[in-house]
């Protein structure tokens, strides 16, 4: 067993202290199995943008939404003593783990039970997490199910303060909904309100998490809490399947009768709503997140990408994440186009949208 693969076990094993330690991690989210942590190193970072797992398979790995920083336990501790993980701070790592834990001085035989434990505690996580990511993408079908048909609405109401009219949006697809008295899970007094839900779903259409906007009472406008938009649970390779496109078919119908047609990607679920209904051309899908863009799905269904970019994407690791994602879109070998609205029109395309049709 290499040194970093001992090194990485104690990590895991004392996660929570190293996290408060080093990143001064204070905000734990049960529901999420998320520790969430400012980043130290970027002025006004906000805890929601950076995260470590704390259970299963993926204890220990961690990421910072707001940039590109991102990788496992060793390269946690290398992030959180220095700022930056390179195969130097790797190493400055793993000599503050040994000597945090005297590993320099271990037998053999110590070693040996270790790796022995290692091994057994992976292979219990891994089927384990398999078993809770089926319940997870059962729990957020089931609910999504129990929700009511956006129509008449609070839900409604809310995107009509946004200028979309649902009734004018052409082929609407069927991944939104509406939920009443939706449990705010990160606050600890776990109050109900009214939020739109949306399905987000795999290649194959199947529905793996759901996205949250927590309403006012009155619809008009986002919840005042602290983060009013959440999806849950694991959303990579996950979209909103907004719009059905000038067919009006369903992305799998359409494939299975070749139909296809240009698909636009946007971050928000009211910028591809607004899009969707100033341009029944495009089969829109919304990602969710910027981070989303990085594993948006291909479809048979799609010719080609028109991808949206917000114009509040100006930081250099928001670029690059939006960079990336172009890119990957590119390898599946159709045209792909960025579209970006004018500064002066706002930052989306729904504030472009109402800017210039209101």
């Amino acid at each position: 067993m290499s040194r970093f693969s001992v090194a990485k076990e104690y990590v895991l094993r004392d996660l929570e202290s190293i996290i408060a330690e080093l990143l001064h991690g204070k905000t734990k989210h049960k529901r999420t199995s998320l520790w969430n942590v400012a980043n130290p190193y970027r002025p006004k970072s906000k805890p929601e943008q950076m995260c470590v797992w704390l259970k299963g398979a993926r204890r220990g790995a961690w990421r910072d939404f707001a940039g590109t920083d991102q990788g496992d336990a060793i390269d946690l501790v290398a992030f959180g003593l220095t700022g930056a993980v390179t195969p130097d701070t790797r190493m400055t790592a793993l000599e503050w783990i040994e000597d945090r834990y005297q590993l320099k001085d271990m037998s053999p035989q110590r070693r040996r039970a270790v790796e022995a434990e290692g091994a057994s505690r992976r292979a219990a996580t891994e089927a384990k997490d398999a078993e809770d990511s089926k319940k997870r993408r059962d729990r957020a079908r089931k609910f999504f199910h129990s929700c009511v048909p956006i129509e008449g609405t609070l839900a409604e109401v809310y995107l009509a303060s946004r200028g979309i009219i649902l009734a004018e949006v052409p082929n609407l697809g069927r991944a939104l909904r509406f939920h009443p008295e939706c449990e705010y899970w990160m606050d600890d007094a776990r109050p109900r309100l009214p939020a739109m839900i949306a399905a987000m779903v795999d290649q194959d259409g199947k529905i793996g998490a759901c996205h949250y906007t927590f309403l006012k009472p009155d619809g008009s406008g986002k919840a005042d809490v602290e983060k009013a938009k959440l999806m849950f649970p694991e959303t990579t390779g996950l979209v909103i399947r907004l719009t059905d496109g000038p067919s009006g078919l369903p992305a799998d119908r359409a494939a299975a009768e070749k139909v296809t047609g240009p698909a636009g990607l946007v971050e928000g679920i009211e910028d591809g709503l607004s899009a969707g209904q100033r341009v029944p051309d495009l089969r829109m899908w919304s990602c969710g997140s910027l981070a989303g863009f990085l594993s948006a799905p291909d479809h048979a269904c799609i010719s080609s990408f028109l991808v949206f970019k917000d114009n509040d994407w100006g930081k250099r690791q928001a670029q690059k994440l939006f960079g990336r994602s172009v890119a990957r879109l590119k390898g599946f070998r159709k045209p792909v186009e960025v579209i970006s609205m004018p500064a002066d029109w706002g930052k989306d395309v729904n504030d472009a949208d109402r800017s210039n049709w209101q």
